[in-house]
């Protein structure tokens, strides 16, 4: 039993340790920019990932509950519609409107819905 009680306090350790460091590499991307033609989108990701009751797989389609790290959005979506597959502008924009439209009629804090309150000359 004694021999036990350092594995586990190493154990939990490392765990910790991981936890730490994921929670860095998250907070250097608490806002993201995206360039497009019709201007700069800035996505503030710390803010919207602290939103209550809204788990990181309602944007990270592909991720696994609880998992901070996955496949990018272009790594599946291109610049055009490839198949059954929508363009990566047509899934930020239905995943963005989609969720700011449902969260205003729930009569909570939304975000923008309209081109020119994202898209910044």
């Amino acid at each position: 039993m004694k021999k036990r009680l350092p594995r586990a306090g190493i154990l939990v350790g490392v765990f910790l340790s991981c936890l730490i460091l994921t929670g860095v590499a998250l907070a250097a991307r608490d806002e993201i920019v995206f360039d497009s033609t019709y201007g700069r989108v800035t996505f503030n990701h710390k803010k919207h990932s602290e939103i209550p009751n809204i788990l990181c797989v309602r944007c990270h389609h592909t991720w696994r509950r609880n998992e901070t790290a996955g496949k990018k959005c272009v790594d599946c979506h291109k610049a055009s519609e490839e198949g059954k597959m929508v363009s990566l502008k047509d899934a930020f924009h239905i995943t963005c409107t989609d969720c700011h439209e449902e969260m205003r009629r729930a009569n909570k804090p939304s975000g923008p819905t309209m081109c020119t309150q994202c898209h910044v000359k």
